[in-house]
């Protein structure tokens, strides 16, 4: 079968699914099968043809294929980062701070929190540690309540690592794009910092620039109670305040 017919009828600014690409391909052979499919795909990816961008995601452009999300952290975040690395090494933690957002916001986040997601066994040590190690504002599992009473500038927040989160295998401590849009919506106190109407552009832009595993994000999203809401936000099926 030849492919070039129904290569060049795909958008070089769009991406498609699996079953969009044997919908597309079908139209030029109508006894294609599955197994047959299959290979066409990984030939087209092994010359370059084709390029995947994500979980089920393909495009024809090697421009769009975007890259991996690595946060920027502050001075203050690196701090409580490289402690924890220094003093207790074999510790499971992720990193993030509200300041982070501003990549993907109109309206701009002035005062940073830091948060630090900590195995579950071990959050309350790491709580009391941080305290006195740190000195000033440390929160531990504030609910919006608490966090809106109690915050300081230069807070300091500690929650639980929850189970099945998708963490990077080459820099752990860092969170990862799909962690992320999950935590800002399932957790209070980080909702807490940002506008919630906001929501349907952050997703938009990290779309728009980052690669996004959608099977990662969303086995967490459903562990978190969330797995309805971003699939929605992923599609864009949102643009309101919820």
């Amino acid at each position: 079968m030849n492919t070039d017919y129904a290569l060049n009828s795909l958008k070089a600014d769009r991406t498609y699914s699996r079953n969009d690409l044997i919908e597309v391909f079908r139209k030029e052979n109508k006894d294609l099968n599955d197994s047959s499919f299959r290979w066409m795909l990984y030939n087209m990816q092994l010359n370059n043809r084709l390029f995947r961008v994500g979980y089920d995601e393909y495009t024809t452009s090697e421009q769009h294929v975007l890259p991996e999300y690595r946060p920027l952290y502050t001075e203050e975040a690196l701090k409580v980062k490289n402690l924890l690395e220094d003093k207790y090494p074999e510790l499971s933690f992720v990193m993030f701070e509200s300041v982070t957002l501003n990549e993907f916001l109109n309206h701009q986040i002035a005062q940073n929190t830091v948060y630090v997601q900590v195995e579950k066994d071990l959050s309350t040590f790491i709580f009391d540690a941080l305290k006195q190690d740190l000195g000033g504002m440390i929160l531990y599992k504030p609910n919006r309540t608490e966090f809106s009473r109690y915050w300081t500038r230069g807070c300091v927040v500690v929650l639980e690592l929850i189970s099945q989160a998708p963490l990077s295998s080459t820099h752990p401590h860092e969170i990862t794009v799909e962690k992320m849009l999950v935590d800002i919506i399932a957790d209070k106190s980080i909702e807490a910092t940002y506008s919630p109407g906001e929501l349907p552009e952050i997703f938009r832009n990290i779309r728009k620039n980052y690669r996004v595993d959608a099977k990662k994000m969303n086995r967490y999203a459903g562990r978190r109670g969330k797995a309805k809401l971003i699939k929605n936000y992923m599609r864009g099926e949102i643009k309101d305040v919820v």
